[in-house]
């Protein structure tokens, strides 16, 4: 290992100083076949950045020798494979293509000759690379089987569309329904159109993607392709066409996410009118999907995409298809939540009522109600604490009222809440805790400065420690506002 190690510090200095000669005479000394092809394709290489092309096949044959010497046959292809790119990059690309003909398996051969194509495109070797595509289609033509061959031609297909050479890779993909059809058994023939439609798609060659999509006999699989043309579709805006693909696909799972994909897209443009119109259809899909999971996911998605572009009469439409209670529930909650973040109190206040947990209802309500007082809009607010069931919530929020009105000046409101406040406090059960209402809104009314009222709804207190605690605060408050 020391020598083999030695031998190649030295090719590398020799490399360097343009001693070629010297230096492959230092590499026919390295026993190591794998080490001493090494050697011989740097050499190579330097040959060629050094413009002496000629000799460049010299030192490429001696690699070659050696690599006949690897009884491994693994080995053997990934030394082919790799002192074909070598030479690829070198530019020697009769040398790559004389190393991938010493390989036997026409799909190892392949497999080399794609990573040679990939290569020159992207050192931007054009010429060269559209000769290598040439003898790529060639080795694939040699496959026997079908199914394979179209499946190679595809992958070749995929790097040239990777490299913008759509023109090439519409070639291969041709080629490779050609194979297609040569394939006898259904579900097969499928998975081979299945190939070549989706690379049309990355090809964006949409019109033939569909004609080869309606070529697949499995239903499912057409399904899920013209879903998947669909969405590209609405990436690239073409919103039309994508409507037209969607009604093609049978299957309600693929055709609902197709639609909600292209509803999402058409929100995103600003084309809400035919967003609603393009969501009901896809709400009328989702109904149809027989997996209970499934059909939960696509209505998530189909709220989730109204959310964010403030559709909420949508998502509320969407969340009332949800069967499970809890999960329905959890929706209109996030969709009260999202309404009422964006001021739209009314359809904030119509997905609360639809909530039908009793533990998650009063604070969603409380929400609402406290968002509305702060917007100044006190009438719906005090009209919406009735959907409030509990004595004591409700009283909170009445407070929460009050003073935001007293705050804005709002003094007819701040009164009318703190009636309904007083009217609340008398429908609570136990003296003790009627008493601890009224002492609150007592102590409202004297940060309003409304004392005379404060002092009256402090008498009607009950508990007699806590009617003198708040007495005796109330007057010092005014006593205090008085003296200044």
């Amino acid at each position: 290992m020391t020598m083999h190690r030695e031998l190649s510090d030295i090719i590398a200095l020799l490399v360097e100083a343009g001693e070629f000669d010297l230096a492959i005479q230092a590499a026919q000394q390295i026993e190591d076949a794998w080490v001493r092809i090494e050697a011989f394709r740097e050499i190579a290489i330097a040959m060629a950045k050094a413009g002496q092309t000629e000799r460049v096949n010299q030192a490429f044959q001696l690699a070659l020798q050696a690599i006949q010497q690897i009884e491994d046959a693994w080995v053997r292809l990934e030394a082919f494979r790799e002192i074909s790119v070598a030479m690829a990059r070198a530019g020697q690309l009769y040398c790559a293509f004389q190393a991938t003909w010493e390989i036997e398996d026409e799909w190892d051969r392949l497999e080399v000759l794609k990573e040679v194509v990939e290569v020159l495109l992207e050192t931007g070797q054009f010429d060269l690379a559209n000769q290598a595509f040439k003898l790529a289609v060639q080795v694939a033509q040699e496959i026997w089987d079908a199914l394979v061959r179209s499946s190679a031609l595809t992958e070749i297909a995929e790097v040239l569309t990777k490299a913008g050479h759509f023109d090439l890779a519409i070639r291969a993909l041709k080629f490779a329904t050609q194979a297609a059809q040569k394939v006898w058994d259904d579900w097969t023939f499928s998975l081979a159109l299945k190939e070549i439609a989706e690379a049309l798609v990355e090809a964006k060659q949409f019109d033939i993607a569909i004609q080869t999509a309606q070529k697949i006999e499995d239903e499912e699989e057409r399904s899920w392709v013209f879903e998947k043309i669909a969405k590209a579709l609405v990436t690239a805006k073409q919103f039309d066409l994508a409507l037209h693909v969607a009604q093609k696909i049978r299957d309600p799972l693929p055709r609902s996410w197709a639609l909600g994909e292209i509803a999402e897209g058409l929100m995103e443009a600003g084309q809400m009118e035919r967003a609603n119109q393009v969501f009901s259809l896809a709400l009328k899909a989702t109904q149809k999907i027989e997996d209970s999971w499934e059909r939960l996911q696509m209505l998530l998605g189909i709220i989730e995409a109204s959310l964010k572009v403030k559709q909420f009469d949508l998502a509320i439409q969407a969340a009332q298809k949800i069967e499970d209670e809890g999960d329905r529930s959890d929706m209109f909650w996030k969709i009260a939540e999202a309404a009422t973040e964006a001021g739209e109190f009314e359809l904030a206040i119509q997905a609360a009522q639809e909530i039908e947990d009793a533990w998650v209802r009063p604070s969603v309500f409380m929400g609402i109600i406290t968002a509305l007082a702060k917007a100044g809009q006190f009438d719906l607010a005090i009209q919406t604490v009735q959907e409030i069931g509990s004595t004591l919530d409700r009283l909170w929020v009445l407070k929460e009222i009050a003073e935001v009105a007293v705050e804005a000046g709002q003094f007819d409101f701040a009164t009318q809440a703190f009636n309904l406040a007083i009217q609340t406090a008398q429908e609570t059960e136990g003296a003790r805790s009627y008493s601890w209402m009224l002492m609150e809104i007592a102590e409202v009314l004297a940060g309003a400065r409304q004392f005379e009222r404060a002092i009256e709804v402090a008498k009607a207190i009950e508990d007699d420690h806590l009617r003198s605690q708040i007495l005796d605060a109330i007057m010092a408050a005014r006593q205090e506002k008085e003296g200044q």
